[in-house]
């Protein structure tokens, strides 16, 4: 039952997704929108694994995981043995060219913040750039063997920490917000 809920939201949200990629100007609007979805997306492919790939999940757990990234013929293609834990876990969180992964839409976020302004030219990363920096290059250095729970975990709440970031930086926030703050690169 609950495959068949998320089966169906996933149909939702690749309409969404195609309307989007067709009917949206590419403006500052976009990119948070991509901004949003990227890291929803990481987010909640951190979930899935956790859930999914735990230490003791079955040939079962590993399908479903699969069918909820939209990764089997991803899967298929690359390796030709059945279904194991660790290639799925590799998969789902470190591939750069699978564009389901934790990794992919890291990369897409990163291109996404380079584009947006920022407040000085001081050459010191603002804190959204710091922390998918180090996102990435965490993604990119780590190997299938060290992927843990915990690790997992901790790419989730560096994922959830980016998009509270994005917003504390980007986004009005009642008597928090200064009114000196002037935006660079926005004519």
């Amino acid at each position: 039952e609950a495959y068949d809920h998320a089966n169906d939201a996933l149909q939702i949200t690749a309409a969404l997704g195609g309307l989007i990629k067709e009917n949206v100007a590419r403006v500052a609007g976009w990119r948070f929108l991509e901004l949003g979805r990227r890291i929803e997306r990481a987010v909640n492919t951190c979930r899935y694994t956790r859930q999914f790939s735990e230490p003791n999940a079955t040939e079962g757990d590993l399908d479903v995981l699969l069918d909820l990234l939209d990764s089997q013929i991803s899967y298929h293609s690359r390796y030709l043995i059945g279904l194991a834990r660790k290639p799925v876990r590799d998969l789902a969180l470190l591939d750069p060219y699978n564009p389901r992964s934790v990794a992919f839409q890291v990369e897409r976020a990163r291109d996404h913040l380079k584009a947006l302004p920022t407040l000085s030219d001081d050459g010191v990363p603002e804190a959204q750039h710091r922390i998918v920096g180090k996102l990435s290059s965490d993604l990119a250095t780590l190997m299938e063997n060290e992927i843990d729970t915990k690790t997992i975990l901790g790419f989730e709440q560096s994922l959830m920490k980016l998009a509270e970031a994005i917003a504390q930086r980007f986004f009005l926030h009642g008597a928090a917000t200064t009114s000196e703050q002037k935006w660079k690169g926005l004519v």
